[in-house]
């Protein structure tokens, strides 16, 4: 199950394509999303599944929450400003924060700081399978890792507002979202990985404004153009599924940004979109059975 979080609304789930099902189950056409019973209003950013249950950054709330199917929500803990989160390869919690800027896990109900110096303006954050921690900034913070115990290093090139960030099926891609201001900036970047999650020089994967959604039963954009940029707008939540689908969903413009698109995996087809979500959604995980 896909789940999307709006930046201050609740949280909205989408039945899709997660661990355990077959390939011929590949999202294709238009589906809705459904709130999530009993979801409350959360001034959210990020979110990962971690010990059967849903993990989310509420920044307005100063805490994370939990969030056990069906409909129970809980605080797991307080914490300053809690942006980005994601699992390692340990299933421990990792987490960025902005107040102040660090990467830290935690384990066992303990803080363990990663990087805490050059770490830009910390935002979502992902685990490459080695141990490899990678996280995007905005607005400007470039797109950076650390290996635990290493200096922090910066991706090249530096790409200004990246937001949403998630690798693919073989973690040889790192996939990062930037949601520059100027519409033909507007773009998912990728990055090669080494077997080691070393990072080599990224490269623009797709630009919005290039996808053109077509599919059956889709209405217009809202400013009736055939650009997926009357939908998305300004990219901010990322992620991706088993099949290597890429999901991304916008924010912040009055004429678009209310869907959830689905890119194929070679980055040259829109093959569903998401709708009923709200107009900001920053964060996107799947988890459940």
């Amino acid at each position: 199950m896909l789940h999307c979080l709006p930046r201050v609304v609740a949280i909205i789930a989408f039945a899709g394509v997660a661990a355990g099902t077959e390939p011929d189950a590949a999202p294709r056409g238009v589906y809705t999303a459904e709130v999530v019973e009993g979801s409350p209003k959360l001034a959210a950013a990020g979110m990962a599944w971690w010990k059967d249950r849903l993990v989310i950054a509420d920044r307005g709330g100063k805490r994370l929450v939990t969030f056990t199917p069906p409909d129970r929500f809980e605080t797991l803990r307080e914490v300053s400003v809690p942006v980005g989160l994601a699992t390692d390869p340990q299933g421990h919690l990792i987490l960025t924060e902005k107040e102040p800027p660090r990467v830290v896990c935690i384990k066992q109900g303990t803080n363990t700081t990663l990087a805490d110096k050059d770490v830009g303006t910390p935002h979502f954050v992902t685990v490459h399978q080695s141990g490899r921690v990678f996280w995007s900034g905005f607005p400007d913070g470039g797109t950076r890792s650390v290996v635990p115990g290493s200096a922090v290093e910066i991706l090249a090139p530096r790409i200004g507002h990246t937001y949403g960030i998630g690798l693919s099926p073989k973690q040889d891609w790192l996939y990062v979202a930037s949601k520059l201001p100027n519409p033909d900036g507007r773009a998912v970047w990728r990055f090669p990985l080494d077997p080691a999650g070393k990072p080599g020089k990224g490269e623009v994967f797709f630009r919005v404004q290039n996808l053109k959604p077509i599919l059956e039963n889709l209405p217009p954009a809202k400013d009736k153009g055939e650009s997926l940029l009357g939908w998305i707008g300004r990219l901010q939540g990322l992620a991706v599924d088993r099949l290597g689908n890429v999901y991304i969903a916008g924010a912040e413009s009055h004429t678009s940004g209310e869907a959830v698109a689905v890119i194929s995996p070679d980055g040259a087809k829109v093959v569903a979109m998401i709708l009923g979500v709200p107009r900001n959604i920053s964060g996107l995980a799947f988890g459940g059975k």
